[in-house]
């Protein structure tokens, strides 16, 4: 079943919204990220229409949920920072990332939630020290 990169219309302005991907529900789109079933309209942009084995192999760089700007995201053993909207790090993980938020912890990804919290279910790595001190986290030691 193809995804659908669609920027639906929102309000009474007829002017397409944010986009995400979304699946065909027939008459309404099933935004699966948002949890939400809208209306098509006629005017809702419809951007790209791909086949894919899991949703993590679509280009999220057009959609909200993908937001390297963000105060709020994941940090990897490497110190890779992928930044996403505050609270959506349980979407964001298997969406985007094709990983389970459990995986992630147990490998020790860091879930940085704002410019102040963060959180590692295992001993920080030099790299992920080197990240958040750089950011101005205060880190801490077990």
């Amino acid at each position: 079943m193809p995804y659908y990169l669609v920027c639906p219309v929102v309000d009474d302005s007829n002017e397409p919204g944010p986009c995400y991907w979304m699946r065909d529900g027939g008459d309404r789109w099933n935004n699966f990220v948002k949890g939400e079933w809208p209306v098509k309209k006629d005017n809702d942009l419809v951007k790209e229409k791909l086949r894919v084995g899991h949703v993590s192999e679509l280009d999220w760089h057009e959609t909200p949920l993908r937001d390297p700007s963000s105060s709020s995201g994941w940090l990897s053993r490497g110190g890779r920072y992928f930044g996403c909207p505050s609270y959506w790090h349980d979407k964001f993980a298997p969406y985007v990332l094709g990983i389970s938020v459990d995986e992630m912890e147990a490998q020790g990804w860091v879930r940085v939630n704002d410019s102040k919290y963060y959180t590692c279910e295992k001993e920080l790595s030099a790299e992920q020290k080197n990240w958040l001190a750089h950011k101005g986290y205060k880190i801490y030691s077990s």
